[in-house]
């Protein structure tokens, strides 16, 4: 068989095509479809835009217009937040009480010793009635820990949340700094390094209460089982070059196992004030950590000691502490893994419902000690257990009443629900932006405007500065 004319060959299949076209669009008349918004009445109209359309005109020449750019229109109408789909109970705060915000971006530095790459998330909420919201910013600041070698913090501005249904760092806000970074403690912490024989310490937890930044420090690998002074707070003002503590959480001098400062020497949050007074008697602050090393004196699950900041006490002074959750090596909570990372906590409220949070990474995959495998998020030696994920645990107020009155053993503290990628709606993961880890570095809370602050941990590196991993901090509003 001849072969057809190489000429007239592209001019038969370009009248084909044509002719297979108008075929089509004549029996689809709305084919296809894209929306436009209305600029005047933000409404939504529909418009049919052929994709080949053929005008008639005295030659009878095809004229071709382009397809439009319906994906660019699709991120602008992007919504500014996500309530997340779940139903609502009645009494409690559930998943289906939060409503995602978006996200925005510390500011970068080239300085490691000042700046934010590679920082551990933690970070504290501080209200302040002389940065009010504006159209581009949320109401109060917030102390972010910078690069995780020289643990110093600095002051940041809010800037409002963006929604990046891509969730690519390029498109979210960056905050402005405040306050340069500084040492909180003011040279405890390498103090009380440099007495336990070069131990490496680090920041626990930040939280502000009335004009002081409170802070914990730890042992980041405590092998050799040191019990130490762990609290302490400075200044709001970083600048200043004071420093309170470090104190003992719990007596110092007792062999208790609920003394150890590697149950407590981490994450702080709030007791709301009327809680506080009613049931806790005045003790309005929560501690907890949970380290891997040292195992028979952390907690095997997410701990929480209740106490308050003394007026006035003696470096190495104790600070008077009421358990309320931890959990022995011989009763774990249920589905503890060693590779699990607890971030933080808050104390929530909507209305007149209340819980109690614990965000953190869960590890999905079997127990492995020793160097890492091919398909673990961490080249170290250690725990790991892959895949993880995002959850969060919630915790009825009431047990920590039942256990502050001495009707519950702390050890027998459970979550009434566990926020999971099988819950209703999805698992919290789903805001959180793509990465091997699924760690939480610290969490704050806004009580008065119901925001819940979540910073994700080396999410946001950038592409002019690919080598530095910068944290992300989430923005969730608690609705009723």
């Amino acid at each position: 068989m001849r072969s057809l004319n190489p000429i007239l060959t592209p001019v038969l299949m370009a009248g084909l095509m044509i002719l297979g076209v108008k075929l089509f669009r004549d029996n689809n008349q709305h084919w296809p479809i894209h929306h436009e918004v209305n600029a005047a009445t933000q409404t939504t109209e529909y418009k049919t835009v052929a994709a080949w359309s053929q005008e008639p005109t005295d030659q009878t020449v095809t004229v071709l217009h382009p397809v439009p750019d319906v994906i660019s229109q699709e991120v602008k109408l992007w919504p500014k937040s996500q309530r997340h789909m779940a139903h609502l109970h009645p009494e409690m705060i559930t998943p289906g009480n939060f409503e995602y915000l978006g996200a925005f971006i510390p500011p970068h530095f080239e300085d490691n010793a000042n700046s934010f790459a590679y920082s551990s998330g933690i970070l504290a909420f501080r209200p302040d009635p002389d940065r009010p919201e504006t159209d581009t910013t949320l109401s109060g600041s917030l102390f972010l820990a910078g690069h995780t070698q020289h643990q110093r913090v600095a002051e940041i501005s809010i800037p409002k949340p963006v929604l990046s249904s891509l969730k690519r760092a390029t498109d979210l806000p960056r905050a402005e700094l405040l306050q340069p970074f500084a040492d909180v403690t003011h040279g405890i912490m390498q103090d009380l390094a440099d007495a336990l024989n070069g131990s490496d310490c680090r920041l626990g937890g930040l939280q502000v209460v009335g004009d002081r930044l409170h802070w914990t420090t730890h042992i980041y690998y405590n092998a050799a089982q040191y019990d130490t002074a762990t609290h302490g707070c400075c200044s709001l003002n970083l600048t200043k070059r004071h420093a309170e503590g470090p104190w003992h959480l719990g007596d110092g001098s007792s062999t208790a196992p609920d003394c150890h400062s590697d149950k407590h020497a981490g994450y702080i949050f709030k007791i709301p004030e009327a809680e506080s007074e009613k049931w806790f008697g005045g003790k309005n602050l929560i501690s907890g950590l949970w380290t891997v090393t040292g195992q028979q004196n952390s907690s095997h699950g997410p701990p929480m000691f209740a106490y308050s900041l003394p007026n006035s006490l003696p470096a190495g002074g104790s600070i008077q502490s009421l358990p309320l959750v931890w959990y022995p090596m011989s009763r774990p909570l249920d589905q503890h893994h060693p590779a699990n990372r607890w971030g933080g906590g808050a104390w929530i409220t909507a209305g007149n419902k209340q819980a109690v949070i614990i965000i953190g990474q869960m590890s999905l995959g079997p127990v492995h000690y020793g160097l890492a495998r091919p398909e673990d998020c961490d080249e170290n030696k250690g725990y790991h257990g892959t895949p993880y994920e995002s959850q969060v645990y919630f915790y009825s107020p009431a047990s920590l009443v039942h256990v502050a009155h001495g009707a519950m053993s702390p050890n027998d503290v459970q979550p009434w629900m566990r926020w999971t990628e099988k819950s209703e709606g999805g698992g919290f993961g789903q805001y959180m932006f793509p990465r091997c880890y699924r760690d939480v570095g610290g969490v704050a809370y806004d009580q008065e405007h119901s925001l819940l602050y979540v910073s994700q941990p080396n999410a946001g590196a950038m592409p002019d500065q690919p080598w530095d991993a910068m944290p992300l901090i989430h923005v969730f509003r608690i609705v009723e």
